[in-house]
């Protein structure tokens, strides 16, 4: 049966209503996840606490986003996108206002812990939309769509969360995060659509003339399928490194080094911060797009990887002129955002029915470097309070060795040339 013209063009439109509701639910994930480097200073003085339990209140965050990632992808890929991210959507929600009242570090710790479990879902089920509302061919761009709306959010959390901890206090500013969210998750419930066939509109599948993919599928399988994949744990591994540094120097301790290392205000450094989350929103649009041009996916990995590397090198050991920061962070915050490279691999070596666990087991990895990471670099500094910059290059020389290994692990990814390889295995 010819599929109608029409239906077509209803697809390739409702499909930015579905995409950008989530993308928008997306920009609070990536905000909570950044925050806490900026209010730094207001949480260490509010709760009396120094730089590991600091690093802690971050990592709670990991720790819950850790423990959810293949769970989210299960969810996912079971129940669908539209019921995972409304629901625990309100759970971040609350979480982010129990945050906000806390009266004590411990009722802090818990505020973090809930809203991690709560956004945990939505970057998966963006990821699993994507799969069945957009073309293939499209993916890794569709992915630094994705990146763009993460950048936004890391964004929000620079500057502006300055500005508006400044203004509301960061305790009120966390409780009308929570209140916003709220309105985003009814709007996911009523606009959000799993798969165009909801709305009796042709899918992908059809679309591209290749075998529907059926949702009733088992988990215990599934997850074997994905688990006993080498080539999902090797992109794991590269993940790693990059994401972690992504984490650091956005969300942990970019601000805090820029403050110490070039004795600037926290409204400088976190404007400087501003231009590696800008160089990231680029490189995910970019990076994406060059991949699908040139359906190549190893070499952008290997080739990001290395300059990666280098420049936490640079930017750690060499004390770099002040004039020449911004263009330099722009570029390292676009080549380290090649952990979306990653996650375009893992479904692509994964039966593609399974985009939310293979994504999930990727992130499941990087999440558990961001919960432990940042906490070990945080007692580093601890113990060298008598002199933080040395304590700053000790705590990021762990991270370097970590991105060294990412980089070693780059050069075994597998190289799919834009296309599901998973028959091949």
């Amino acid at each position: 049966m010819e599929i109608k013209q029409e239906d077509i063009r209803k697809v390739e439109s409702y499909r930015w209503v579905v995409w950008t509701i989530l993308a928008l639910m997306y920009i609070f994930v990536t905000f909570h996840r950044m925050a806490t480097g900026v209010v730094k200073s207001d949480l260490e003085e509010t709760f009396k606490i120094g730089a590991a339990q600091f690093a802690n209140i971050g990592s709670m965050y990991f720790y819950a986003y850790f423990l959810m990632q293949i769970p989210s992808g299960i969810l996912a890929d079971k129940i669908g996108p539209k019921k995972t991210v409304t629901w625990f959507s309100i759970l971040a929600a609350v979480g982010s206002v129990v945050f906000g009242l806390a009266p004590n570090l411990t009722v802090a710790y818990i505020g973090r812990f809930l809203v991690g479990i709560g956004v945990s879902v939505v970057f998966i089920c963006l990821i699993k939309i994507q799969s069945r509302w957009f073309y293939s061919k499209n993916f890794a761009l569709m992915i630094g769509f994705v990146g763009l709306a993460a950048n936004a959010g890391a964004l929000l959390a620079q500057t502006p969360l300055v500005y508006a901890a400044s203004a509301f206090g960061w305790r009120s500013t966390f409780v009308y995060l929570g209140a916003a969210m709220v309105f985003f998750a009814v709007l996911t419930m009523i606009f959000v659509k799993d798969d165009p066939t909801d709305i009796g509109l042709p899918g992908m599948d059809e679309l591209e003339g290749r075998p529907a993919v059926k949702v009733d599928l088992k988990v215990g399988e599934a997850l074997k399928s994905v688990l006993s994949n080498p080539r999902t744990w090797t992109v794991s591994v590269v993940n790693i490194g990059m994401y972690v540094g992504y984490i650091v120097l956005l969300g942990q301790f970019g601000v805090p080094y820029l403050m110490t290392g070039y004795g600037l205000e926290k409204v400088q450094a976190a404007n400087l911060i501003i231009s590696a989350v800008i160089g990231s929103a680029v490189g995910a649009m970019a990076i994406g797009y060059v991949s699908d041009k040139i359906m190549k996916r190893k070499i952008v990995l290997v080739l990001l990887s290395a300059i990666t590397l280098a420049a936490w090198i640079v930017f750690i050991y060499f004390k770099l002129p002040v004039g020449m920061l911004p263009a330099f962070l722009f570029m390292h915050g676009f080549v380290m955002t090649n952990f979306t490279m990653t996650w375009t691999i893992a479904n692509e070596v994964n039966d593609r029915r399974l985009a939310g666990i293979a994504t999930g087991v990727v992130n499941c990895v990087g999440f558990a470097g961001a919960a432990t990471i940042p906490v070990y670099m945080g007692k580093i500094l601890d113990a060298n309070l008598a002199n933080p910059l040395i304590g700053y290059q000790k705590a990021y020389f762990v991270l370097i060795v970590v991105v060294a290994i990412s980089l070693v692990a780059s050069f075994f990814a597998t190289e799919t040339n834009a296309k599901n390889v998973y028959e091949s295995k």
